[in-house]
């Protein structure tokens, strides 16, 4: 489902930028979120958010609704 058909250029330049529109939104969202701790530097913070951004977003595409 992530990867659209080679002839339809236009989706899957959309599904890409939207893909990384949500990573970028979901990393924002946890570094406000998370507090911030002694034990991770502020570029240990921002990689992880960044990971479960990655993580959360990967799913949320793949996942296919039955109707």
């Amino acid at each position: 489902m992530f990867f659209p058909a080679p002839h339809d250029t236009k989706d899957a330049i959309s599904k890409f930028a939207g893909f990384a529109g949500m990573v970028v939104s979901i990393t924002l969202a946890l570094n406000l979120i998370l507090p911030h701790s002694g034990a991770l530097s502020s570029g240990a913070k921002l990689f992880a958010c960044l990971v479960m951004a990655l993580m959360v977003s990967l799913l949320s595409f793949t996942i296919k609704l039955k109707k």
